[in-house]
């Protein structure tokens, strides 16, 4: 089947709304958030995304005009999607492919194009993160040259708004994490 890899913008509404709901369910499905889970409003907001970062999404049809399949964000220098990017780098986020179309390569189709559009950008490095738990995207990111960088790992708590606060080592050591409280994310980057 054809497919386009394109930005969506914040004037498409429909899109974002379907991009949303499908960011939502890939996460859903994979067990990594509940619906009662305070991220899964972020995980929506499409809209969000495409105003403050670039919003890419994978569609399938001749012309792109079929379901939306896949996306990623590719977040910029400055942007207040930024996690734990510093120095001008760019920073990938919130990956998810429709459970029903895996296996197809959208994820390694949407971070090259990421990657690619970030480089025309000036990146001079892409930094992400995954929760420890999601092997099968650790695999892709080392698949595509990312680099394991322990030195990039943190481990966070999710607030009610949906954002999250670091957590400082010195906490860790006075009450070492729980998996219902805490988060641990695993670093990577890569440079052009």
């Amino acid at each position: 089947m054809t497919t386009a890899v394109r930005v969506v913008t914040p004037e498409e509404k429909s899109r974002l709304q379907e991009i949303g709901e499908l960011t939502a369910l890939a996460y859903l499905a994979d067990g990594l958030v509940d619906n009662a889970h305070p991220f899964v409003p972020q995980l929506r907001d499409a809209e969000a995304r495409a105003r403050h970062a670039d919003l890419l999404a994978m569609i399938d049809g001749e012309k792109a005009t079929g379901a939306i399949v896949g996306t990623i964000t590719l977040v910029p220098p400055g942007s207040p999607f930024i996690e734990f990017a510093q120095d001008g780098e760019f920073e990938l986020r919130m990956l998810a492919v429709s459970p029903m179309e895996r296996g197809r390569g959208i994820g390694r189709t949407l971070t090259r194009a990421a990657m690619d559009r970030a480089v025309e950008q000036g990146a001079r490095r892409i930094v992400l993160s995954t929760m420890d738990t999601m092997h099968s995207a650790h695999r892709l990111y080392e698949r595509m040259g990312f680099a394991r960088r322990e030195d990039l790992d943190w481990v966070v708590e999710d607030n009610a708004d949906g954002t999250v606060t670091k957590v400082s080592p010195e906490h860790l050591e006075q009450d070492p994490p729980c998996a219902q409280e805490h988060v641990r994310l695993l670093g990577y980057s890569w440079e052009p």
